[in-house]
């Protein structure tokens, strides 16, 4: 694969609505200058927008909208482009996990095995419908790619669960009180902000993804608002961006790069700059050298 070549994969959602601040940050990422940014560092710019079903219930929407991005991943790979998804909510990992798992990445025979996931985030989206209290299913995505809710999205989409030992939260720091108990019992490593430049977190990172394909999901409230301050829920006390970037020779090259969650409807000229920027540094310090297949 070409790491200079990407597929932007462009889902303008957020769970099944277009309405809201968050569903309509992938195009204010676009409308900000986050493709002429890359052009500058070199990538070809391809384009892809997912579409949900016209008028259709909420779970039929959603699980449209991930058999369109898993299919997305999947054609951008085989093209060799990169595929970096922009999406207004955190679902989207279920169809990029969906779409790595169609291309049978190397690994070991079961599934689960082949892919790793390295999720950051400022909260936990290790919720069930038992725990959550708003039922925001999107608060659901990463214990839905591990397996552990939402069965009728995964099965929907053609997701095969990863299993919590196949994932690592980042700069979570905005756990609902129950969801705090999910991660305990299941044993979720959860590695929060003021960690994440550790060595320790490096050796943990690096232990869970060698050997794999690397599915880098990166909800941008995850970083610290002063680096990233135009997303949709923004939290205090995040990870800074220097901090991340050390992590970066811990990890392969990710297989495909998510960025979720901004929101661009009240942000200045210099808050969306910063925005940008942060986005494009990730991505350049992450994907922008050799990928899996180069």
């Amino acid at each position: 694969m070409n790491g200079k070549t990407m597929e932007i994969i462009v889902s303008p959602y957020d769970v099944e609505r277009r309405d809201t601040p968050m569903a309509r940050g992938p195009h204010g990422l676009l409308e900000h200058g986050l493709p002429g940014r890359l052009r500058e560092a070199g990538w070809e710019i391809h384009l892809t927008e997912v579409q949900a079903p016209d008028e259709s219930p909420k779970l039929e929407a959603v699980t449209g909208i991930g058999r369109q991005i898993a299919r997305a991943v999947e054609l951008a790979i085989t093209r060799g482009r990169f595929p970096l998804i922009l999406s207004g909510g955190c679902l989207a990992g279920l169809g990029v996990v969906a779409g790595l798992q169609r291309l049978g990445p190397p690994g070991g025979d079961n599934v689960r095995d082949r892919i790793a996931v390295v999720w950051i985030d400022a909260h936990g989206d290790f919720n069930t419908p038992e725990t959550s209290a708003s039922g925001y299913w999107d608060g659901m995505a990463l214990a839905a790619v591990c397996g552990e809710s939402l069965p009728e999205l995964r099965e929907g989409i053609g997701t095969h669960p990863l299993g919590v030992e196949r994932a690592v939260h980042l700069a979570g720091r905005a756990f609902d009180p129950l969801e705090i108990g999910n991660v305990e019992r299941l044993g979720l490593t959860a590695i929060p902000p003021d960690h994440v430049a550790a060595p320790a977190t490096r050796e943990s990172l690096r232990s869970r993804a060698a050997g794999r394909a690397l599915y880098l999901h990166v909800d941008v409230d995850g970083l610290d608002p002063r680096d990233a301050p135009a997303v949709g829920f923004p939290v205090p006390d995040g990870a800074r961006l220097a901090d991340l970037l050390l992590c970066r020779d811990a990890l392969p090259a990710p297989a495909a790069m998510t960025l979720s969650a901004l929101g661009f409807d009240r942000a200045g000229a210099g808050e969306a700059g910063r925005t940008v920027e942060a986005c494009a540094r990730l991505i350049e310090a992450f994907a922008g050298r050799d990928l899996p297949g180069a």
